[in-house]
C-alpha cells in the first residue's frame, strides 16, 4: 500500500510538471501566425464570424492579441511574415498576390485543406511559451522539441519547403513579410469545370511593420491607371480584384457625397488585371470614379 500510494504521488508530481494546456481553439476561428527566425507565434481571434458579412468599407483595429509575445521573444517584428487562416465548413485563406484565377477546388481537395488548417489550430498542445494574460497564443521553436506542432512543420508535411503555398496546397502565396496588405479569401467548392464562379473576398488584411493590424471589409478599391476622351466616349483603365464588380459613376458638378453620382449601366465583372471601362459623355465636363462592389 505504501508503495501505492508514493507511485500515486510521484504521478501527481509529474503531472503537475507539464505544460498547461492553456490553448483554446475551435474550427471556425481565425488563426494569425507570424513566421519570425526560428519561431512562429501563433495566435486564436476568435471566431471568423466577426469578420463576415460586413458592408464594403466597414473598418476595424484588430487588438485582441498581445504583440508582446513576439516582441518578448526575437524583440522586434523586423523580418516577420504574416498568414490568416481559418477553416470550419469553408476554408479562408489570405494572399498577397492578385487572385486572376478562381481557386475552386473539390470536396477532396476542401477536405485536405481543411485538415490542414485545422491541424495548425489543433496542434500546439504543448507550447514553450504562454503569455500570462492570453490562453489564445503560442510561440513554438521550429527547430524545438516541439517542432511537430509549429505551423512550419504542420502546413509542408515536416518538410520545410513550400510553405508559403502550404505544402502545395494552395495555388497561391499565402503569407508576406511585413508591412503586409493581404486579400481575405473564402475558398469556393465548386464542381463547374472550365469556368468555375471566383472566390469570394472578404476583406484586406493590413499589417504594420510594427505589427498594428486593420481590417476592411470589401474589395480593394480600384485605382484608375489611365483616362482618355475619343469624341464623346471616355475610357477608363483601372485595377481589379477577381469577382468584384465595378461600374463607372460620373458627375458634371463637384459637391456633396460621391455616393449620389449616378452610376453607368454597363458594370463588368473584375478579373484581377488592369481592365477597361467606356462611358459615353452626357456633357462637356464631366468627373468619374469607378465603383467596387
Amino acid at each position: 500500500m505504501k508503495k501505492i500510494i508514493l507511485a500515486t504521488l510521484a504521478a501527481v508530481t509529474l503531472l503537475s510538471a507539464l505544460p498547461a494546456r492553456a490553448w483554446i481553439y475551435n474550427d471556425g476561428d481565425l488563426l494569425l501566425v507570424f513566421r519570425q527566425d526560428s519561431y512562429d507565434f501563433e495566435y486564436d481571434l476568435g471566431s471568423v464570424t466577426n469578420f463576415l458579412g460586413k458592408t464594403n468599407g466597414y473598418t476595424t483595429a484588430v487588438n485582441n492579441w498581445d504583440p508582446t509575445l513576439v516582441t518578448g521573444t526575437v524583440g522586434s517584428f523586423t523580418g516577420a511574415k504574416v498568414v490568416f487562416l481559418a477553416t470550419g465548413q469553408t476554408n479562408y485563406l489570405s494572399s498577397p498576390e492578385p487572385n486572376t484565377t478562381a481557386y475552386n477546388i473539390d470536396s477532396s481537395e476542401a477536405d485536405t485543406l481543411h485538415g490542414i488548417l485545422s491541424a495548425v489550430g489543433t496542434s500546439p498542445l504543448y507550447p514553450l511559451a504562454i503569455p500570462s494574460n492570453s490562453p489564445t497564443a503560442y510561440a513554438i521553436d521550429t527547430g524545438g522539441d516541439f517542432a511537430a506542432s509549429a505551423y512550419d512543420t504542420i502546413v509542408s508535411d515536416g518538410h520545410s519547403s513550400g510553405i508559403a503555398q502550404l505544402g502545395g496546397n494552395a495555388p497561391f502565396t499565402v503569407e508576406q513579410a511585413l508591412p503586409a496588405s493581404l486579400d481575405f479569401w473564402q475558398i469556393q467548392v465548386s464542381s463547374v469545370y472550365p469556368n468555375p464562379p471566383p472566390d469570394k473576398l472578404i476583406g484586406v488584411f493590413t499589417v504594420t511593420s510594427s505589427g498594428a493590424i486593420t481590417f476592411v471589409a470589401g474589395p480593394r478599391q480600384p485605382k484608375v491607371l489611365k483616362l482618355a476622351h475619343a469624341g464623346n466616349v471616355s475610357t477608363l483603365q483601372f485595377s481589379t480584384t477577381v469577382g468584384n464588380t465595378y461600374a463607372v459613376a460620373f458627375t458634371n458638378k463637384l459637391g456633396g457625397g460621391t455616393s449620389t453620382w449616378p452610376v453607368d449601366a454597363n458594370p463588368m465583372t473584375g478579373d484581377g488585371r488592369t481592365d477597361t471601362l467606356y462611358h459615353t459623355n452626357s456633357g462637356t465636363v464631366e468627373f468619374y470614379r469607378v465603383t467596387a462592389q
